[in-house]
């Protein structure tokens, strides 16, 4: 029931963060990614299965909210979260090169993915885009992740469980 109600908090927080205050993290017309970085966190210190069931909530919900393709950031968070828990352990998580380089494969792996499916199913897609914002907000995603990652550590080592988080210090 506990790892519940940290889920369950952790799902509204993200929701919050990206949908609303997200907008007070805008810098030159870039929007941050606060869901695939709290994602992957939470892939790396809690598993696969964590990963892929937050990240095919918190998809579900990015898709109810958005005009997007229905169903692409489910699918795509979904596979964010379980290969970010698959990852958990192989990689030394507390160092910021890590993070970044974690980021950056998976704001790319984002990226491609919903401009794929755009193409596939979508119509009048003009194909993957390309453009400058896109590159920038890739960058933008992998400065802000050791950001965020430390202000989760924080949160789980103080307030869910510091034996978890002891081994990501």
């Amino acid at each position: 029931m506990r790892n519940f109600i940290i889920y369950l908090f952790i799902y509204i927080f993200a929701t919050v963060v990206q949908f609303s205050w997200a907008k007070y993290f805008v810098i030159f017309g870039l929007f941050p990614n606060i869901i695939l970085l709290i994602l992957l966190f939470i892939g790396l210190t809690r598993g696969s299965t964590a990963g892929q069931l937050l990240g095919f909530s918190l998809g579900l919900t990015w898709d109810v909210l958005s005009v997007d393709l229905f169903g692409s950031h489910a699918f795509l968070c979904t596979v964010v979260g379980y290969l970010s828990g698959k990852l958990a352990r192989k990689w030394d998580e507390s160092k910021i090169a890590t993070q970044v380089i974690i980021a950056g494969f998976a704001s790319v792996f984002f990226w491609l993915g919903i401009d794929i499916t755009r193409m596939i199913f979508g119509e009048n897609a003009p194909g993957i885009r390309s453009d400058y914002i896109v590159i920038f907000q890739i960058f933008y995603n992998m400065l802000l992740a050791p950001i965020i990652f430390g202000i989760a550590k924080f949160i789980g080592y103080y307030f869910v469980n510091k034996e978890t988080f002891d081994s990501f210090s």
